[in-house]
């Protein structure tokens, strides 16, 4: 029930300073109370035993004079004489000699008054040997009682009787007090441990502060800032550098996402503006039906050219979804690439190009993901291809867990210095020659998209003026 109780409570209180706070305390607790009970019963334990051997000690003198041949003096000194000089000490103890005939010979002087209600003390015993007992008087004094049955060789009559009682409530007075400041000690001592255990938790949680008033200061222009995690503890640090880490990826996101905007701003302004300039030319003068179709029809081509650029871009955004749904299919790699071949066929005859595709595997993968991506790299090699040259597509598996397409093509090939950035969207290595070709820039970055979402791996040499390698890796399953 009371671990139940304590389970409850931590799982209610949502602070970590209250927890930590308390988890100080009762380990502090538990510490000093062990410490307290340990030191407690110990002293109890050293004072009991060392009241014991001094009460057998004084019996054994007294049997060791019963048993010698001394005169009666010196048994009435050790059983008169010493206790009234130790009367006024710690050892305060009396003593008495019964004869066989369970008379008292000696005793010492108040011991019958003192010790009369003590019923260890009125039993006969025969069985020769000490025992002892704790008894508390009336008065409230508490005394160790112990008695032996021994010869007595002087008189020769048989077995006599040495009884003594040590007062121990002196030593009871010192348990007392030692077992109240122990309280004392426990309470002053869980109370501090309490107070240093709030402040310990308050420091140890200082660096979440800081890490929290980070967050709060982090705006759209300052996502450059970091926190300084080298004097954090090694239990935060690995969380601030995983900040740290967080804000580098947010901010390699937002300022993509900005180049993304002011790219596709400036791909959409440019057929805007030819649809705004040529409408307004023709409203403002008189055309012939003919001059109208003209400007129609290029008007419709540049409405085909934004259309084209919001289909990729809705693309991309649906191809980013972590939670798509692929649906993939069991796919013969040569027959896919033939298909889209086959629809570029006519683009390849007008440039005199020659294209083909060698070697077969089967992959998972979603069929038009698949045709939009082998589209996307064929119809760019096309773009770029002059006339009379050759693209070929070679088809492999890798260790039966991969499959390799490669395109390579006789174009005019890529600096070396546009590759890192090739398949960033909108880029173009000429954008002079951009509107020439129809390209957006969007091509790779869609293929890059769609590889990513098949777990698969794209790569792009080229050499300037002998043409482009584009390597395309996917998993079988």
């Amino acid at each position: 029930m009371l671990l139940k109780n304590v389970k409850n409570f931590f799982s209610s209180t949502r602070s970590i300073t209250t927890r930590l706070t308390v988890f100080y305390a009762v380990a502090t607790f538990i510490l000093l109370a062990a410490i307290a009970i340990f030191l407690y019963l110990g002293m109890i334990s050293f004072l009991y035993q060392n009241d014991k051997q001094f009460l057998a000690d004084e019996i054994d003198v007294v049997q060791y004079l019963l048993g010698s041949d001394l005169d009666q003096s010196a048994l009435k000194h050790e059983v008169r004489d010493v206790p009234f000089v130790l009367a006024h000490s710690m050892y305060h103890y009396s003593i008495r000699v019964i004869d066989h005939n369970n008379q008292i010979v000696m005793q010492t002087p108040g011991m019958r008054d003192a010790l009369k209600a003590a019923d260890f003390f009125n039993k006969t015993s025969t069985n020769i040997g000490k025992r002892d007992q704790w008894w508390f008087a009336p008065n409230g004094d508490k005394y160790l009682l112990m008695e032996v049955v021994s010869q007595n060789k002087q008189s020769g009559n048989g077995v006599w009787m040495v009884q003594a009682a040590l007062n121990v409530s002196a030593q009871h007075a010192i348990i007392n007090l030692y077992r109240q400041r122990a309280m004392t000690v426990l309470v002053v001592g869980e109370l501090f441990a309490i107070f240093i255990g709030y402040l310990i938790a308050r420091r140890g949680m200082r660096r979440l502060y800081d890490l929290t008033e980070a967050t709060k200061a982090i705006t759209a222009t300052s996502l450059h800032q970091r926190i300084d995690t080298e004097s954090w503890p090694k239990e935060l640090r690995q969380l601030g550098r995983a900040f740290n880490q967080m804000l580098d990826r947010i901010e390699v996101a937002f300022s993509h996402l900005t180049q993304f905007s002011d790219d596709l701003a400036h791909e959409l302004r440019t057929p805007v503006n030819i649809l705004m300039g040529q409408t307004e030319l023709a409203l403002t003068q008189e055309s012939s039906p003919e001059e109208y179709a003209q400007l129609l029809e290029s008007n419709l081509e540049e409405l085909q050219r934004i259309s084209h650029i919001i289909e990729n871009i809705l693309f991309l955004a649906r191809a980013e979804n972590p939670q798509i749904d692929l649906k993939k299919i069991q796919l013969d790699v040569h027959h896919e690439v033939n298909k889209i071949c086959e629809f570029y066929q006519a683009m390849a005859d007008d440039k005199n190009i020659h294209v083909n595709c060698r070697g077969t595997a089967c992959l998972m993968a979603n069929q038009v993901m698949f045709r939009r991506m082998i589209s996307n790299v064929l119809s760019n090699a096309l773009k770029y291809t002059p006339a009379n040259g050759k693209i070929n597509f070679s088809i492999r598996e890798i260790d039966d867990e991969k499959v390799e397409i490669k395109l390579q093509d006789t174009g005019i090939g890529i600096p070396a210095e546009h590759l890192p950035s090739i398949m960033k969207r909108f880029y173009r290595v000429d954008p002079s020659r951009s509107h020439d070709t129809g390209s957006v820039g969007l091509g790779l970055a869609i293929v890059k998209s769609i590889l990513f979402l098949h777990d698969g791996e794209l790569d792009i040499t080229s050499e300037l003026g002998q043409g482009t390698t584009i390597t395309l890796t996917f998993p079988k399953a």
